[in-house]
């Protein structure tokens, strides 16, 4: 705790910074989403992403978890410099739950598409296909487990903080 006093407020205006880049962010996820449904109701589902739209529209959801992760990191630094621990820090491991039941739900989504043919160029299930999904699974699998693992390590992290006995 030497290093929060003696950098007090270099860590005051870091959190000040990472929350208002934090909802900067948040914001311009909400907005591509917007964005996203918007084109995809209008033109029957079929959305394209071309110029810097595009990628405002396709990154959303990135957006929106390097946003979250902002104002996370920024309660946690303000819980070292002020003792206040946040809302999003105190619920933070339920969010980390829920995007693992995002992700979870986005292979199933994934799997349903690739099986029916409606995504890739093959419908049958064979080498081909799981050559195709082993790399997403994969990847996703590991997204689940480190969301857990987080969500875990941050309920214990809070509970340790409130009852230091």
């Amino acid at each position: 705790m030497e290093y929060v006093e003696k950098n007090k407020r270099l860590l005051a205006w870091y959190f000040k910074i990472l929350r208002i880049l934090g909802w900067i962010l948040l914001c311009m996820g909400i907005i591509g989403f917007a964005m996203l449904i918007s084109e995809s109701y209008g033109t029957g589902g079929r959305v394209t992403f071309d110029g810097t739209l595009g990628t405002f529209k396709r990154s959303y959801h990135h957006f929106v978890k390097i946003g979250l992760l902002s104002l996370g990191l920024a309660q946690l630094v303000r819980y070292f410099c002020e003792n206040k621990i946040g809302l999003l820090l105190r619920h933070g491991d339920k969010i980390f739950y829920l995007y693992a039941i995002i992700v979870v739900w986005g292979l199933v989504g994934q799997v349903w598409l690739v099986a029916t043919g409606k995504m890739g160029a093959n419908s049958s299930l064979n080498l081909h296909w799981l050559i195709f999904f082993l790399p997403t699974l994969l990847y996703n699998s590991a997204k689940v487990l480190l969301s857990v693992g987080l969500g875990q390590f941050l309920k214990q992290f809070i509970a340790k903080i409130e009852n230091p006995t």
